[in-house]
């Protein structure tokens, strides 16, 4: 599954880090969801990727957007 946007992109510096649990470029006061954000839902997203044994992988250019990858091993359906 590939999604892609063509928003403002990621920051090269950023990209490295963008999995990291509570990693945010949002700015807010005790990083609440209003005021920015807690920097888990990409952390998250990985380790639900990961333990379903797929991977996730992202390509960024600043000021022309993301594209995320994220392959999932197929499986066969129980009868």
């Amino acid at each position: 599954v590939r999604v892609s946007d063509t928003g403002s992109g990621i920051e090269t510096a950023n990209l490295q880090r963008i999995f990291e649990p509570f990693f945010t470029t949002k700015s807010g006061e005790n990083g609440s969801e209003q005021n920015g954000g807690y920097g888990l839902g990409l952390a998250f997203c990985r380790r639900v990727i990961e333990a379903n044994n797929g991977s996730i992988s992202v390509e960024s250019i600043p000021q022309s957007g993301t594209s995320f990858e994220i392959n999932l091993p197929r499986c066969e359906a129980e009868e």
